[in-house]
């Protein structure tokens, strides 16, 4: 590149790398975004955000391209937690699995513990595709006697709609480096415009990975199923002889595990006492002989 061109290249790079932070600026800050500053969420940080290097990448990928929003078409995340009480744990486990499978869903964690003697209890996460999202919580609460249940819907739209947005003028941009790439012909020139490449291109893996994960949790309603079996009858009328022998048994082992317990921790004490008192003994013993010889002393004649 000759000399008088070098300051057109360079005047060129500085308008399209200010073009870049303005749409940078003009893009709003939601909450929940990559681009938030008061982000927290634990689901957003698991998204997978790797960056395996540059790539041209000027048109969306098909999969983030097929979730677009069109129109009016709101993005809802549906998400519902229901307690049970039932009468087996073990088949209503499978009769959950079962639901998950039937409405072309599946179950994500299933976790079981076992309290109060032999009652059982689970807790069981299942997705189902979001227009199966209310058979399926019929089905749910149609397997025992329903405790509690709540429902959520939270809507993502105007996310989903300026996260495209962005990913759009981010391509846009992609593009125009690209070609800034193609006119650079010495070293300097062409590493700074890699870097821009590398930064725009970062930005776009991170909103391809929070649209991924947005169109996963908007296709998939999110059940938590907690369920549990009922006290036995009878079990509140009162204590029965064997749990009372169970419970005089375990008392009297505690409190004589207790006592040998203190009688230990007491040992070296006494033995402690036991030394000074001998000590003492030995002590006042040889100061009773001085006394003595004091008396006769003042006994005698003057």
């Amino acid at each position: 590149m000759h000399m008088r061109s070098l300051p057109t290249f360079l005047i060129l790079l500085a308008l399209l790398a200010g073009g870049v932070w303005c749409a940078g600026c003009i893009s709003p800050d939601i909450p929940g975004t990559p681009f938030s500053s008061q982000t927290s969420s634990e689901e957003y940080h698991s998204a997978d955000y790797s960056y395996a290097g540059p790539a041209p990448m000027a048109t969306p990928s098909p999969s983030i391209a097929s979730g677009g929003v069109a129109g009016d078409d709101q993005k809802i995340i549906r998400t519902a937690r229901i307690d049970l009480e039932v009468k087996d744990v073990p088949a209503t486990r499978d009769a959950l699995q079962a639901i998950a499978t039937a409405n072309g869903g599946y179950v994500g964690s299933l976790s079981m513990e076992r309290y109060s003697g032999d009652r059982l209890s689970a807790s069981l996460v299942m997705r189902v595709p979001a227009p199966a999202f209310e058979q399926a919580l019929s089905s749910i609460a149609a397997l025992g006697t329903l405790k509690s249940q709540s429902v959520q819907a939270d809507d993502v739209t105007e996310e989903y709609v300026n996260l495209q947005a962005r990913r759009a003028a981010l391509a846009n941009q992609l593009v125009q480096y690209q070609r800034i790439m193609e006119k650079a012909e010495n070293v300097s020139e062409i590493l700074e415009v890699q870097q821009q490449i590398e930064r725009v291109q970062v930005e776009i893996d991170r909103i391809d990975g929070r649209l991924k994960y947005l169109n996963n949790r908007i296709d998939y309603a999110t059940i938590t199923v907690s369920f549990r079996e009922p006290e036995p009858v009878g079990a509140g009328s009162g204590p029965s002889v064997t749990s009372v022998i169970n419970e005089s048994i375990a008392g009297f082992l505690g409190v004589s595990a207790a006592l040998f317990i203190l009688l230990v921790s007491l040992i070296p004490l006494v033995i402690l006492v036991l030394i000074a008192y001998g000590i003492y003994r030995w002590w006042k013993g040889r100061k009773g002989e001085w006394p003595g010889i004091e008396v006769r002393e003042e006994n005698k004649p003057k």
